[in-house]
C-alpha cells in the first residue's frame, strides 16, 4: 500500500529523520571514546581527562535519553502504531530496549559516583561496553525499520510535531570539548 499522506520527492528524507539520524551518528561516534576511556580506567592506564569525559558523556546520554528517546516513545512509536497497527508487536521490543538502556545508564551513573578504585573502574568498563553494544544494536534496528517505515508512512503534520519536539529539546554534544581538570598544584 502506497502512502498518500506525504508529498515528498523520491529519495528525500523528512528533516526530522535527518535530525534523528544525526543524533544517532553523534552518539555512535562518542561511544567509541566512552569505551576507550573506561577501558583505560579499568586497566589502570588512565590519561588525564578520561574520567571527566566519561562523566560528560554519561550526562549527555542522560539528556539525550530524556529528549530523543522520549520523542520516540511519546510521538514516533504511537504515531507509527496508529498509522500501521501491525507494527505494534515490532515496536514493543524497541520500547523494552529503551527501558533497558535507561536502566543501564542509571547503573553506569551510580557506579561512576562510587569512590574511584580498581573494582569500580573495572565495573565502569563492563557497563560502558554493555551499554554501547545494546545502543548500537538498537540504533541499527531503529534506523533500518522504524525510520524507514515512518518516513514513508506518517503524515506531514505528525512529522512536523515530532520535529518541533526534537527542536525544542535538542541536546548539544559538548562531550568532545570536555577537558581534563587543571592541576592546581602547578604555578
Amino acid at each position: 500500500m502506497r502512502n498518500t499522506h506525504t508529498q515528498q520527492s523520491p529519495g528525500r528524507t523528512p528533516d526530522v529523520f535527518d535530525t534523528m539520524r544525526a543524533d544517532h551518528r553523534t552518539v555512535l561516534e562518542r561511544l567509541l571514546r566512552l569505551e576507550a576511556d573506561a577501558e583505560r580506567l579499568a586497566a589502570g592506564d588512565a590519561r588525564p581527562g578520561d574520567e571527566a569525559r566519561v562523566r560528560a558523556f554519561v550526562a549527555h546520554l542522560e539528556a539525550q535519553f530524556g529528549t530523543h528517546m522520549c520523542a520516540e516513545d511519546e510521538l514516533l512509536y504511537p504515531a507509527l502504531a496508529s498509522a500501521l497497527p501491525d507494527t505494534r508487536s515490532s515496536l514493543a521490543p524497541l520500547r523494552g530496549e529503551h527501558a533497558e538502556l535507561r536502566a543501564m545508564l542509571a547503573a553506569l551513573r551510580s557506579t561512576l559516583d562510587e569512590p574511584a578504585g580498581p573494582a569500580r573502574n573495572e565495573q565502569l568498563a563492563v557497563q560502558a561496553k554493555d551499554l554501547a553494544d545494546l545502543l548500537r544494536i538498537h540504533i541499527r534496528k531503529e534506523e533500518a525499520v522504524v525510520f524507514a517505515v515512518a518516513e514513508r508512512l506518517l503524515p506531514p503534520d505528525e512529522l512536523a510535531a515530532l520535529g518541533a519536539r526534537l527542536a525544542r529539546t535538542a541536546v548539544p554534544d559538548t562531550t568532545h570539548t570536555a577537558r581534563p581538570p587543571r592541576d592546581t598544584k602547578e604555578g
